[in-house]
């Protein structure tokens, strides 16, 4: 069992909505969209089926059969699950110079695409742990997933890149430990020039509980 440091970013959210989720914790979109859940709900949901939705369908609409079927309403909407970061490596080769290396792909970066839509505009970031288990726990909603981690998850996955660690259900408060707010203006170009990237403020979770007098602690990349 590890605590995985993540980071998260969300889009289209105001400084009060924020704060909320650091008091409350960040639920997956099914529970917002739908309010009230249940034991069995939940139980019916954390199914591998709605695991591929997730990664393959999340921006797809569902189709007029589905059950849960709306206008407009995507797969996205309705999932358990809550994709996070803590980045990724891919392996590369130059063909120019005939060497491979290992490619990074930081999940500050990543997190801040997702919040930003693409640096197209303001974005929050939170940080956080999640509890992982080393393999597939899909049924049990205290263990995230490692999809990022190819042992565990290894059929082929085209955004494997964004180093997924995907929660299940809610991200508890007491594993939130600050919130970041970001102003998309010059932010592309300050990351191509590798310079460092500073957020316009933070608020740190009062009911944040460091992980640190546990074991097994993993950082992000």
């Amino acid at each position: 069992m590890y605590f995985q440091k993540f980071i998260k970013g969300i889009n289209g959210i105001k400084k009060f909505q924020a704060e909320h989720m650091l008091e409350n914790g960040i639920p997956c979109n099914w529970w917002r969209n739908q309010n009230r859940i249940s034991p069995i709900e939940v139980k019916s949901k954390l199914i591998e089926p709605n695991v591929e939705l997730h990664l393959n369908k999340y921006d797809k609409q569902l189709p007029s059969s589905h059950p849960e079927f709306a206008p407009n309403r995507t797969y996205g909407d309705i999932s358990p699950f809550i994709s996070t970061t803590a980045g990724a490596y891919q392996r590369a080769y130059n063909d120019q110079y005939d060497f491979g290396f290992n490619k990074l792909f930081s999940p500050l970066v990543t997190a801040l695409g997702f919040a930003t839509k693409t640096f197209t505009s303001d974005g929050v970031l939170f940080y956080g742990y999640l509890i992982t288990l080393g393999k597939k726990a899909v049924e049990m909603q205290q263990f995230a997933e490692e999809v990022r981690e190819m042992h565990i998850y290894t059929n082929y996955l085209p955004h494997h890149h964004e180093g997924e660690i995907m929660a299940k259900i809610i991200i508890p408060s007491v594993q939130i430990e600050k919130v970041e707010f970001y102003d998309s203006d010059g932010l592309l170009e300050k990351i191509e020039r590798k310079e460092k990237i500073k957020p316009t403020f933070s608020i740190k979770n009062l009911y944040y509980k460091d992980p640190n007098k546990f074991s097994n602690i993993r950082e992000i990349l």
